[in-house]
């Protein structure tokens, strides 16, 4: 699967494939690190079943049809609204042109750390968020070397509006509900 989903990480392709691509590979390397811990979670499951999805989409050349803001799976939640922020406005500001692979693998790593938490608690989840933290400081940082000025002072005003939506949402309870993200734009 790893070697297939390569073909659709490749310069010469559209970075919303690439983007899925690495999205698909970010969630088969999740599954595979459940797998190795013998985990009893079903995100490990969930995790693979992702990756197939997205991959039978981009062999059937319908990436279209996927979307790009993905709502947090149940076993999950939205914890730190402050990078789910950065996130989701780098994807409505077509960030994944720069940065698709970035954008990708943040993604995963924290709904994979918010369900490490959940599962384990904070201990278990820090990696993945200072993970899902670099990933998204290269991705801002690609987004901003390509744009002007005014355009990455907007980015950081859809910044500011997500977190304001989302911080409401956070769950420092560490339960692990599920959240549907709602698009600004």
């Amino acid at each position: 699967m790893l070697t297939e989903l390569q073909a659709y990480q490749q310069k010469n392709m559209s970075a919303r494939q690439q983007y899925f691509a690495y999205k698909a590979q970010a969630w088969l390397n999740y599954a595979l690190h459940q797998d190795s811990m013998n985990s009893r979670s079903p995100a490990g499951q969930q995790a693979a079943q992702a990756a197939e999805t997205i991959l039978t989409t981009l062999r059937n050349g319908k990436e279209q049809d996927l979307n790009l803001i993905q709502d947090i799976p149940s076993n999950s939640a939205l914890m730190r609204p402050d990078l789910w922020a950065t996130l989701s406005a780098l994807k409505d500001s077509g960030g994944i042109e720069s940065a698709p692979r970035e954008i990708a693998f943040s993604e995963v790593a924290l709904i994979w750390a918010a369900t490490n938490q959940c599962e384990r608690g904070w201990r278990e989840s820090g990696i993945h968020f200072r993970m899902a933290d670099r990933w998204l400081e290269q991705a801002r940082e690609a987004y901003v070397n390509t744009h002007d000025s005014q355009t990455n002072v907007a980015l950081e005003e859809l910044i500011v509006s997500y977190y304001k939506q989302y911080e409401t949402l956070d769950t420092s309870a560490d339960s692990c509900r599920g959240q549907v993200l709602t698009p600004i734009r």
